[in-house]
């Protein structure tokens, strides 16, 4: 009885053991297959061969030179946005110097959180400023984070101020062709991608008073403005599918209608648990117009914060294994400027949470590319590193080259650096 007893404790617990682990594997986020598809989509897309030859000043190939390779920056935008009020004395130094020190470390690209919007540009009829955006370009550029421009108008009613809401259709229709106007070329060649007119999905401010051709004259006129400018639909709801029909008709009149899109914003706020199969759909539906796509305003929202991170970590997998996605911007990072304190990084005294920790490990550590090592015999070193930026030092003996280099995409997707030791 008691071996009896003994087989069937084993046998349940077998039984519950099994449950346990096919539990856990049909509740993880990313499937094994699913996983491996997506490195191999990242490897493909993402990164690209490059080869080290180390030569004497006889161009004879020298062997065991000490090479050290290292990323500093990824060609793919990996950015954020930037809060006003960090820039101003709001917050005390420290707080300031932490949140712009963790801007410049962890991002490589960067947006006005409210700074260029037409309500904090011309809050007053003809009172208008741009010092704190200005402020905030500056300091994006001067630390080489690229940025973008958010929002030259928003079709939301409750977002424009009173002064315009009391406009006739004439006045209406000149206020909206100089904005669009002179924000273009007043940044012309330093912000050269915008959000024209944000959020046509939920509002119509400016086509109800205006009529829907009001969106090529304000697309038409930012491109007179500035040619290079990237000229970009943005809306939510589209990652998670709940409005993506409606945002793919929606583009499909505009092209229709000759409006110059040059790229398609989905802004990416997470508020369930959205599956990579989801974001892979909407993205591949998206695809169809062969026009740039970024995810323009990511933040997420969950029960626990480990939820959090896997959301960010689905999002982020899938987006950069796609061939259309050209970046990720976060929509804030530190609980005390966030809009959604809960979607924050790190909280107000500054500890990362699980989300800070899946950013880093996958754009820093998985997606980065370091290497020591030293030249084989044929005075080389031949690896896979992605795209980006790159800081190179060879060492041989006492001797030194150190320099720096770039490496995108091109039709061979490789890269030869010669490096002469004298």
């Amino acid at each position: 009885m008691c071996q009896r007893f003994v087989l069937m404790f084993c046998c349940s617990l077998v039984i519950f053991l099994c449950q346990a682990i096919y539990s856990n594997m049909a509740m993880s986020p990313l499937q094994l297959k699913t996983i491996s598809t997506i490195d191999s989509n990242i490897r493909a897309l993402r990164t690209g061969e490059l080869e080290l030859n180390v030569v004497d000043a006889q161009n004879n190939p020298i062997v065991g030179a000490t090479v050290k390779l290292e990323q500093v920056r990824h060609n793919f935008e990996f950015g954020t946005v930037l809060n006003t009020e960090i820039f101003t004395n709001k917050f005390s130094q420290q707080d300031k110097d932490r949140y712009l020190a963790i801007a410049k470390q962890y991002f490589n690209a960067s947006v006005h959180e409210n700074a260029l919007k037409w309500y904090s540009t011309e809050p007053e009829r003809g009172r208008v400023s741009y010092a704190p955006a200005d402020t905030i370009l500056n300091w994006s550029l001067s630390n080489k984070l690229k940025m973008r421009g958010h929002t030259l108008f928003w079709e939301d009613e409750k977002y424009n101020q009173r002064w315009l809401k009391s406009l006739g259709r004439d006045e209406l229709r000149r206020a909206v062709i100089g904005r669009a106007q002179e924000v273009c070329s007043r940044y012309r060649g330093r912000i050269d991608e915008f959000d024209v007119l944000n959020e046509m999905l939920h509002g119509n401010f400016f086509r109800s008073r205006l009529g829907d051709g009001i969106v090529k004259e304000m697309f038409d006129t930012c491109k007179r403005a500035n040619p290079n400018a990237v000229l970009y639909v943005n809306d939510f709801n589209i990652l998670n599918g709940r409005e993506l029909d409606k945002y793919v008709q929606l583009i499909h009149s505009l092209l229709k209608q000759g409006v110059p899109i040059g790229g398609i914003g989905a802004q990416g706020h997470i508020r369930d648990k959205i599956t990579p199969e989801r974001i892979q759909k909407s993205l591949d539906t998206l695809a169809q117009f062969k026009l740039p796509i970024k995810i323009t305003e990511f933040d997420a929202v969950s029960d626990t914060e480990e939820d959090k991170a896997q959301i960010l970590r689905n999002v982020y997998q899938v987006a950069f294994a796609h061939p259309a996605v050209q970046g990720i911007l976060m929509w804030g990072f530190w609980e005390s400027t966030h809009w959604k304190p809960k979607a924050a990084l790190y909280n107000r005294n500054w500890q990362p949470l699980s989300a800070a920790q899946a950013y880093i490990d996958l754009v820093y550590d998985k997606w980065w590319t370091r290497v020591n090592t030293v030249t084989n015999e044929f005075g080389r070193v031949c690896i896979r590193g992605f795209f980006g930026d790159y800081r190179l030092l060879v060492t041989v003996r006492n001797q030194k080259n150190e320099q720096t280099f770039s490496f995108k995409p091109s039709n061979k997707n490789s890269k030869i650096i010669d490096v002469v030791i004298r």
